[in-house]
């Protein structure tokens, strides 16, 4: 009898944490339920890279720890990522297909860090996009993605910066690199 009441307490504590949890994620999907994410490009075009990456995480333009619950971009996976002239594609297995037209990616650059992941200075490579709302409105993402080989990675970021806007300059929280300068890995 001594045990038993300890052992109700972390139960019922352990079951609140995933109350909680639930919650929240309902919470999030609800509020990104706004946000509308195509699943094929206007014009495939011709490919110009293509790489196995594991998709980290999308957030909220600026905001690193902010996750945005969309199909296709919600969970940690690895996927395909296609970068041709019509646009990026990230297709994670047992997910929809993610298309980024190339006139929505608004530039890109290497992280360093985003919610649920810390790596080496410029290992994540991040693809900021407009996402079209509900309201007509458009909403700029951030996708961060693991690439393994360097190579991969640099053929990655050259090939999403001959695609984005490049009159457009950002400032990331959690990237080290996105300006549109494709001759180094260094600080914008």
């Amino acid at each position: 009898m001594d045990k038993l009441w300890p052992t109700l307490l972390i139960l019922v504590v352990v079951a609140l944490v995933f109350v909680g949890m639930w919650a929240g994620w309902r919470r999030i999907r609800r509020r990104d339920a706004v946000l509308v994410v195509p699943s094929a490009l206007q014009s495939q075009g011709d490919t110009i890279v293509a790489v196995s990456a594991l998709h980290v995480a999308t957030t909220r333009h600026d905001q690193p720890l902010d996750r945005v619950a969309v199909p296709g971009l919600a969970f940690r996976a690895t996927a395909r990522v296609t970068v041709s002239t019509g646009g990026v594609t990230v297709a994670a297995p047992g997910e929809p297909v993610v298309a980024i037209d190339a006139a929505s990616i608004v530039g890109g650059g290497t992280a360093t860090w985003t919610i649920d992941r810390s790596v080496e200075q410029g290992g994540l490579v991040l693809v900021a996009w407009r996402a079209r709302r509900t309201d007509g409105d458009e909403q700029v993402l951030d996708t961060y993605l693991r690439v393994a080989e360097p190579g991969q990675q640099r053929a990655l970021l050259d090939g999403i910066h001959s695609l984005a806007d490049t009159d457009e300059r950002l400032s990331t929280s959690g990237a080290d690199d996105v300006a549109h300068d494709t001759t180094t890995g260094d600080e914008a």
